[in-house]
C-alpha cells in the first residue's frame, strides 16, 4: 500500500529532535543498522524499502527479517526515500524504531559485583558521540550516562555513529551529572574523570570493580564542579606536538585498558 503524501511528511520530520522527541520514535538507516535493530530487543514499528533493494540476496532477506518483526513494511519510491532520509547517499532501507528509556536507578542499583559505566559530560559532537558508544560496547561497558549537554542519542548522526552499539547497552539521557556521580560514589563507585592535567596516566591505574570514567566537552572538557567529585583524574601523555587528543580517539584508547579489572 502506497503511503499518503502525509505519512510521508511525518516520517520526514522525524530527522528533526523536536519530533523524535514528541513521538518516541527514531530513525535507523542502512542494511547492517537496521538489521541490528531487527536483532535487538527495540520494537521495530515499521519499516520501508525502495524496490532495488530487492535486488540483491543481503536486501531480500534483510525485507524478510522486517516482515517477521513487524507487519507495517512498505515499499516506496526513490523519491519517497529521499524525503524521509537523512543521509544524501541513501541505502533504500529505512526503520522505525521505538525510543527506549532506561531507568538510572536501576543501572546504578542492579550494579552487583562488577559495573563499569561511561558517564559523557557535555559532549557534544554527535560523530564523537557515536564513536564513543561504540567503544563501549566493543570494551564491555555494562552502560553509559549522557549528561544533561550532551547530544541526543537518538540522533541520527549519533546512531549511524554508533555501527549498531546503541541497540546493545543501556544509555540513561539527560543525567544531572553532579548529583548521579555523588549517589554513586555513596553506593561504592568510584569516580575518573578524564582530565589534560590529571595527575594518574591512564596506563597505570587498575579500576575498581564499580567504576565511572567521564569523558567531558570537545572544547573545554570535563567541567571543574564534576572534577571535584574524582577520585582519580586520568591524563593520556603526550609525546609529540599536538595540541589536543579528540575526545573519541582519548575514549578508546583510555578503555583499552579496562581488561585490567579481569586479567589482574
Amino acid at each position: 500500500m502506497a503511503l499518503t503524501r502525509r505519512e510521508v511528511k511525518e516520517l520526514s520530520e522525524l530527522t528533526q529532535k523536536k519530533h523524535r522527541d514528541e513521538t518516541q520514535k527514531f530513525l535507523v538507516e542502512g542494511i547492517r543498522l537496521v538489521g541490528e535493530a531487527v536483532n535487538s530487543d527495540f520494537k521495530v514499528l515499521e519499516a520501508l524499502y525502495t524496490p532495488d533493494l530487492l535486488d540483491t540476496p543481503t536486501g531480500r532477506s534483510t525485507v524478510q527479517l522486517l516482515k517477521k518483526k513487524t507487519s507495517q513494511v512498505h515499499q516506496v519510491t526513490a523519491r519517497e526515500m529521499e524525503l524521509i532520509s537523512e543521509t544524501v547517499t541513501f541505502q533504500g532501507v529505512v526503520a522505525v524504531v521505538k525510543q527506549k528509556r532506561f531507568s538510572l536507578d536501576s543501572l546504578l542499583e542492579n550494579a552487583n559485583g562488577q559495573s563499569v559505566l561511561v558517564a559523557f559530560d557535555g559532549v557534544s559532537d554527535p560523530g564523537n558521540a557515536g564513536s564513543m558508544i561504540r567503544s563501549c560496547d566493543w570494551f564491555g561497558v555494562d552502560g553509559i550516562l549522557m549528561g544533561l549537554n550532551s547530544v541526543e542519542v537518538y540522533n541520527p548522526k549519533v546512531v549511524r555513529a554508533t555501527m549498531g552499539g546503541l541497540f546493545h547497552l543501556p544509555i540513561v539521557e539527560g543525567v544531572d551529572l553532579l548529583s548521579t556521580l555523588s549517589t554513586a560514589r555513596a553506593a561504592g563507585y568510584k569516580v575518573y574523570v578524564t582530565d589534560v592535567g590529571g595527575e594518574v596516566h591512564f596506563d597505570r591505574v587498575r579500576y575498581d570493580s564499580k567504576s565511572i570514567l567521564v569523558f567531558g566537552n570537545e572544547a573545554w572538557g570535563v567541567t571543574d564542579q564534576v572534577k571535584q567529585l574524582a577520585d582519580v583524574r586520568l591524563a593520556i601523555r603526550r609525546y609529540g606536538a599536538a595540541e589536543s587528543l579528540n575526545v573519541g580517539v582519548a575514549c578508546g584508547v583510555i578503555l583499552s585498558t579496562l581488561h585490567r579489572l579481569y586479567d589482574e
